[in-house]
């Protein structure tokens, strides 16, 4: 198969990601040129910023009306973020998240008729903004932004950085932009912390589109020229359990290898690439976890179509996603087959994954409240000592000086001020360092402790979805998901409920959507059909005899009222969605109507 020669209906676009162990320290000119992919998404940041800026005055010039809605809509603005600074208040005067109190409830009322207020202005800008766009020279404008943010990207403004990963932030900074457009949100700055991402691009010479086989990519004497190839893999040790491969790459400089920065690393293979697949691209990514750093490498393959396996028509196997504190263990999912023969299965998080998730959330709020009364301590000092806002650290010195009364230090800033005045002492009033070094003394290890247990934790939790997952594919009958929000499972800070910190985090490192995620990976590499499905009244409805009980709240257990049946409410939600999924293997042969 020749690069180009694919056909999009024979070929799937899939991500591959292996670990990276790097051969000594990480060099600090790739260090610098990460940054320089940070500063270049900052750039393009603010230039969108102006843009914006510019663009509204332009439209405010022109139409008054418009001008007039658009100055009411960034007070309406103004007065959201304050009823939402009132909520936060309430919240700590009622203790409690839930939003039947009093106080929580009077601050939602009034967050939800200011915007209310701001959809009306959102409406009538749609149609006075058209108006104004009429009366300004639109194309002119954006063709300016274009040029400035392709200016930006060349390797002339952005310090010699490889024009691969410069290109890759840009396209990064255009889906980001669009979506922000899309969801009415905003574009951040981001504060340089070590990490970012390599990019590589792979072609055959002569080419017109990307694309080599993973053989390609090993060394060899012909062509000549490959040796100098950017990515290189070099030797492969087929000795471990996990084979690994020797990988070079050039992550800084010019053309000129003498002015290239270059570095070793071990490959993790652990997942074969298919044989006839192209990788078109492949980054290197330095992710932090703590103090340190972990490295991945990301392939995109052009792989080809696995053939859909031949189901049987007369069984599924239905799946439904929650979340439930058992004794001393989450209940995850269930699993039920349409057929009633076959033994429903409750997925657990493993005693292990779940002594370490414990252990990990006593870890992270013993650190919390000790750096909360770091907080207490050096804030005060902080106020009366301000640093220039020239001065490398002042972003750091605010975020602890100007932080709003509810708003506690957290772990990670204290941590943050303790290895810079570890690294440059005598920078910050002496009571401050001291008392910032003997929070350092006391904590680091725990830090650092935590960090690496969350790191083990989640692999654990993803090897541990990826054997459910395969068992599921290797049954080889139709497998039937739940079509749910996964923002309903997320649970952040911002939502009024009544789960506290800890139910929450559990919920977090739990992380149903990625146990999902896994079911739906697996069966799409082997070629076995899945289906998602309306989850409504899963819960309520008999499997035995399609009865609705709508007087069901949250039993665990439940009889069925018209036919005696007693029922476990997760497995019976399984069993209905396995159902459901028959029904679309029964209509499949009439045309595969959505359920």
């Amino acid at each position: 198969m020749a690069s180009g020669q694919t056909d999009k209906n024979t070929t799937i676009i899939r991500v591959y990601k292996y670990g990276l162990i790097p051969k000594g320290p990480f060099p600090e000119e790739a260090v610098t040129e990460l940054w320089r992919a940070n500063k270049l998404w900052n750039n393009l940041v603010a230039i969108h910023k102006q843009d914006r800026e510019d663009f509204e005055e332009a439209r405010c010039n022109a139409d008054a009306e418009y001008k007039k809605e658009f100055l009411n809509l960034k007070q309406i603005n103004h007065d959201i973020d304050n009823a939402y600074y009132e909520k936060r208040n309430a919240r700590m005067q009622a203790s409690t998240k839930e939003a039947s109190h009093p106080l929580i409830k009077n601050a939602n009322a009034k967050i939800n008729a200011l915007t209310k207020q701001r959809n009306a202005i959102y409406e009538q800008l749609k149609s006075s903004g058209k108006k104004a766009d009429k009366l300004i020279d639109k194309v002119a404008h954006n063709k300016e932004f274009r040029a400035k943010i392709n200016r930006a990207t060349n390797a002339k403004h952005t310090d010699g950085m490889y024009s691969n990963t410069a290109w890759e932030v840009n396209a990064y900074f255009k889906t980001s932009r669009d979506i922000a457009f899309k969801t009415n949100s905003q574009l951040r700055f981001h504060r340089f912390d070590g990490t970012g991402f390599f990019n590589f691009r792979f072609r055959r010479k002569g080419a017109k589109v990307d694309g080599v086989f993973f053989e390609e990519l090993f060394l060899s004497d012909k062509p000549k020229n490959k040796n100098n190839a950017r990515l290189l893999l070099i030797e492969r040790d087929d000795t471990r359990r996990k084979p690994r491969i020797l990988m070079r790459a050039t992550l800084a400089g010019g053309q000129k290898i003498a002015t290239q920065t270059r570095h070793e690393f071990a490959l993790i293979y652990h997942r074969p690439i298919p044989e006839g697949s192209q990788i078109q691209n492949g980054k290197i990514i330095r992710s932090r976890i703590g103090d340190k750093f972990s490295y991945h490498l990301a392939l995109t393959v052009k792989q080809p179509v696995v053939e859909p396996v031949e189901i049987p028509t007369d069984r599924a196997v239905g799946i439904d996603i929650g979340f439930r504190r058992i004794g001393d263990t989450i209940q995850v999912a269930t699993i039920a087959s349409s057929n009633e023969a076959e033994m429903p299965i409750e997925v657990f998080v493993p005693d292990k994954m779940m002594r370490s998730m414990e252990h990990v959330i006593e870890l992270q709020s013993d650190i919390d409240d000790t750096a909360t009364e770091l907080g207490k301590i050096i804030k005060p000092i902080f106020k009366k000592n301000p640093l220039e806002e020239s001065h490398p650290k002042f972003g750091l010195w605010k975020a602890v000086a100007k932080a709003p009364p509810h708003v506690t230090l957290s772990f990670e800033t204290a941590y943050k001020l303790a290895r810079w005045i570890l690294r440059e002492p005598e920078q910050l009033p002496e009571k401050a360092e001291t008392e910032i070094k003997k929070w350092w003394r006391s904590n680091s290890r725990h830090y650092r402790e935590m960090h690496n247990l969350k790191r083990k934790q989640l692999n654990h939790r993803k090897h541990f979805y990826r054997q459910i997952a395969y068992e599921l594919v290797s049954r080889g009958v139709l497998i039937v998901l739940e079509k749910i929000n996964l923002s309903d499972f997320a649970e952040t800070k911002d939502t009024d409920n009544k789960l506290g910190n800890k139910a929450r985090s559990q919920r977090f490192l739990v992380s149903p959507s990625e146990f999902r995620n896994a079911i739906i990976n697996a069966a799409s590499r082997e070629g076995i059909d899945f289906k998602e499905v309306p989850p409504h009244y899963t819960s309520k409805t008999c499997s035995a005899c399609g009865f609705l009980n709508k007087e069901l709240t949250s039993q665990k257990q439940w009889n069925c009222p018209n036919c005696g049946v007693i029922h476990d409410r997760d497995i019976n939600a399984a069993r209905n969605i396995a159902n459901l999924g028959m029904e679309y293997v029964k209509n499949r042969k009439k045309g595969a109507k959505d359920i």
